[in-house]
């Protein structure tokens, strides 16, 4: 089959799925993105692909009400030469040139894929109708996870139309590596620590903007020391915009040698850190360092905020959740991981939650399926 795969960039943690794709199934992919990379990106952008065509298109941003509507240009050029068997089409609702290209393939019988991570949250009237009418164009749907089929409903999407599927980085490359993850995750101990590591360890993956919310992991470093007489250092391991703001808080709150600042690490640096640490954090918006530690043993600890992402933390049996903002419940939930008796069970459920039905080996089977449901759909034969 020749399939088209439009999304807005292409990170490092992509290829394992593309290839994939490929390689099980002979498909001649082409995957279309923008370079764009900023501090306040998530994940290195791939250099290379392998048994899949990359094309760089140039990106527009145009701004409507607050909104952020992205536009790739040529994309509708490339749909019209070429005859595509499915197009997939990744992207949240600012991806006004994705909208476009499924009301071309709409038009045109092409059988068509919306990859998406909408979830409930609080929307006004021009989101809803924007929602309205980007969703009644693609022909099937493959969400990141269960959060986003009841959203899909909502907006009139059939459940017929809708893929199983679990958005996903390659966690079974991880764990099939974990002792070489932990050499390596020593080595960046021992560089940043020297030889006395402190423990307990806490460790923060992800980029540092405005809605991580890291600040809530540094200020729980008082609850912990003030109320439960723990002293903790933190590992925070990702670059933004807010990290001069991280290290003046961490400055003024007294707690500069408690936190520690590693920047942008190399490839597999934030699975090798997540392998080394006693706990991990994520105290705003999910991300799919999630996944990562609880292949590698890690015991998790997120805000209860909506979203596929972290969907899979199910408090108390695969990890742990804290109202988000709350500090000393962030702390408390940090103590339950570090300490809980069952704390081992919770560690291995969640390994086997991510390794069995959130795998990548699962994820390239639901874009298969998905493809064949669009194609259905479509009545293409």
């Amino acid at each position: 089959m020749k399939v088209l795969i439009q999304q807005p960039r292409l990170p490092h943690y992509r290829v394992p799925l593309f290839a994939g794709l490929t390689q099980q199934f002979g498909w001649d992919l082409t995957v279309v993105y923008s370079s764009h990379a900023s501090r306040d990106e998530s994940g290195i952008e791939a250099n290379q692909g392998v048994g899949f065509h990359r094309l760089n298109l140039t990106q527009r941003t145009y701004k409507l009400a607050g909104m952020q509507l992205k536009f790739q240009r040529g994309l509708l050029a490339l749909l019209r030469s070429e005859p595509w068997d499915a197009v997939f089409l990744e992207g949240a609702q600012g991806n006004l040139s994705g909208y476009l290209a499924a009301l071309w393939c709409r038009r045109h019988g092409v059988p068509c894929i919306w990859w998406t991570k909408g979830y409930f949250e609080p929307q006004n009237a021009l989101r809803r109708t924007l929602h309205r009418m980007q969703l009644k164009a693609p022909h099937a749907f493959l969400p990141y996870g269960d959060s986003t089929h009841e959203f899909l409903k909502q907006y009139g999407v059939r459940q017929e139309q809708i893929v199983r599927a679990y958005n996903k980085v390659d966690v079974e490359d991880k764990h099939q590596r974990i002792d070489l993850l932990r050499e390596m995750g020593r080595c960046m101990l021992q560089s940043v620590f020297g030889e006395q590591i402190p423990r307990p360890l806490i460790v923060y993956v992800g980029r540092l903007t405005a809605g991580k919310r890291v600040e809530d992991a540094i200020q729980s470093l008082c609850c912990l020391a003030n109320d439960k007489g723990t002293r903790a250092t933190l590992w925070v391991v990702g670059d933004g915009s807010r990290r001069g703001n991280l290290e003046q808080l961490a400055h003024s709150l007294g707690l500069s040698p408690q936190v520690v600042f590693a920047g942008r690490v190399p490839l597999d640096g934030d699975a090798a850190a997540l392998s080394v640490s006693d706990v991990c954090v994520f105290p705003g918006d999910h991300g799919l360092a999630i996944n990562i530690a609880m292949a590698v043993g890690t015991p998790v600890v997120v805000a209860d905020l909506p979203g596929p992402d972290g969907e899979m933390v199910i408090h108390g049996e695969t990890g742990w959740r804290f109202p988000v903002g709350d500090t000393a419940a962030l702390a408390e939930a940090v103590l339950e991981a570090l300490h809980a008796p069952n704390r081992d069970t919770i560690v291995q459920r969640a390994q086997q939650e991510v390794l069995s039905r959130r795998s990548l080996s699962c994820y390239v089977a639901a874009f298969r399926e998905a493809a064949q449901r669009a194609r259905e759909i479509c009545g293409v034969k």
